[in-house]
């Protein structure tokens, strides 16, 4: 920005939904715009827009602007209107758009058409210059002149539609704001797009890469574990075969006890018996 501007540009608008919503759309994309530094070294010296005016409220209609809006407008480097039907409605515009001219001229004022057609929506500021001309009589009169204004067309079905086309459109306001040309601006946005897409699939990549890294070696730990689980499993069911060999040899020995417990305790039955020890 130039160190006797404040402002970078000042945005002058209806303050109805669809000219608002622009203009605050506007205004976000123009702050966050960065300009790679060695294209900026190369041009203005300036990578981005570090401040730009909007007035959040349309003040009433009186005759002359209020101080801080006269200011502001002193101390914008630009004017971008948003053209819409309804701008040649507010006298409010009007006079942003007269008083900007006055100071700064013509050549810094940009039209952003959002609906209708330029005729219906672009101010007469914008679309007629006057001029004094000398008749071969002699005598002088004041016509005026068409003429044509650096204008970006965001007008699209919904405001979907009108975002999209603010992303490219944009470029034609920022272009000459950084002393670059359109086409230029626009080949540096799409390498820098492309860079981001670059970088975006790459890191999509990696992280696949990582994810799939990560879920194989939990498959293959997974698949060791289950592998222990079976080695386990076997081992238990090997011993769990031994308790029962053991258990039934167990069983097999008390029964012998008791059998041998028994016949002991006839034997000595028949013994007592046979000594008259009943």
């Amino acid at each position: 920005m130039a160190d006797k501007y404040f402002y970078d540009a000042f945005i002058s608008y209806r303050h109805t939904d669809l000219d608002k919503f622009v203009a605050e759309n506007l205004h976000k994309q123009m702050e966050a715009f960065r300009l790679p530094r060695h294209a900026a070294a190369k041009h203005s010296g300036k990578d981005r827009i570090r401040r730009v005016f909007r007035d959040k409220d349309e003040l009433p209609l009186t005759n002359n602007l209020e101080d801080p809006i006269i200011k502001a407008l002193h101390n914008s480097e630009y004017l971008i209107v948003i053209c819409s039907p309804r701008l040649k409605e507010s006298l409010w515009c009007k006079k942003e758009i007269d008083t900007f001219i006055n100071v700064h001229g013509r050549e810094k004022v940009f039209a952003v058409l959002i609906e209708g057609e330029p005729e219906e929506s672009f101010p007469d500021a914008l679309l007629y210059v006057e001029e004094t001309v000398e008749n071969p009589d002699g005598t002088v009169e004041t016509v005026k002149k068409s003429m044509e204004p650096l204008a970006a067309d965001v007008r699209g079905k919904n405001k979907r539609d009108m975002l999209k086309a603010m992303r490219t459109e944009i470029l034609r306001l920022l272009a000459p704001m950084f002393s670059v040309s359109f086409d230029d601006l626009r080949q540096r946005h799409r390498e820098r797009r492309m860079k981001r897409i670059l970088a975006a699939t790459a890191l999509g990549a990696l992280v696949c890469f990582l994810f799939g890294t990560v879920s194989t070696a939990m498959a293959l730990r997974i698949q060791m574990q289950k592998e222990q689980l079976r080695a386990q499993s076997a081992e238990i069911q090997v011993q769990s075969e031994e308790i029962q060999k053991q258990s039934a040899e167990i069983q097999s020995q008390n029964s012998r006890l008791l059998e041998y417990q028994a016949l002991n305790l006839a034997e000595e039955s028949a013994r007592k018996l046979a000594e008259g020890d009943r």
